[in-house]
């Protein structure tokens, strides 16, 4: 009896929880459309760059302070 009481509160308690509103959370999201660069063969000593376009997609302060190139 025990046993079926206990499935009873846990489908209950399963159930409810889709009643419950989703909570609004701000935060950043961030978007890169390239995250590869392949520079292909390069003479040593040759400076290389590239911009890669970051965008913030979020609704909150998107803060990048560190970056590490390969």
């Amino acid at each position: 009896m025990k046993s079926g009481v206990a499935v009873v509160v846990v489908a209950m308690i399963i159930a409810s929880a889709g009643v419950l509103p989703a909570q609004d959370v701000k935060a950043p999201r961030i978007e890169v459309r390239e995250v590869r660069y392949d520079a292909g063969k390069v003479v040593q000593g040759t400076q290389v760059s590239h911009l890669f376009e970051v965008r913030n997609a979020g609704d909150a302060l998107l803060i990048i302070d560190r970056v590490v190139p390969s």
